[in-house]
């Protein structure tokens, strides 16, 4: 009889035990299947994020550089606290601040791809 209790219960705790292994399975399921759509959500935002940031720095670039041949050529007339120095010099700023965030971009979509092949 004893034995017989034992073995029921035996088998009532393996059943459950069953139970939520199949439960915590399902669940783990479903989170890799959140992780992956987050993969691919942010992989698209950060391509997004790329284009616009590589237009910005290809105008940016383009302005600088106009400038920047201007205030050579004029050199001679003008002073550091020229305006148009001044401009030169806030446009190189905003150029080094975009190839920055290109190269984080950059980086960003490297790594998602990376993680998404694992």
């Amino acid at each position: 009889m004893m034995v017989m209790l034992c073995a029921a219960a035996m088998v009532g705790c393996t059943s459950k035990l069953k139970k939520e292994n199949e439960a915590r399975a399902e669940d783990m399921a479903q989170r890799w299947e959140a992780l992956a759509e987050h993969q691919k959500e942010s992989l698209e935002e950060a391509q997004r994020e790329l284009a616009q940031t590589d237009s910005l720095l290809e105008a940016a670039t383009r302005q600088h550089d106009e400038l920047h041949q201007w205030v050579m050529d004029h050199a001679r007339e003008l002073n550091d606290q020229s305006p148009e120095v001044l401009r030169v010099n806030a446009l190189r700023a905003r150029c080094d601040s975009l190839k920055v965030r290109f190269e984080v971009l950059a980086e960003t979509i490297k790594y998602i791809r990376k993680k998404q092949k694992d």
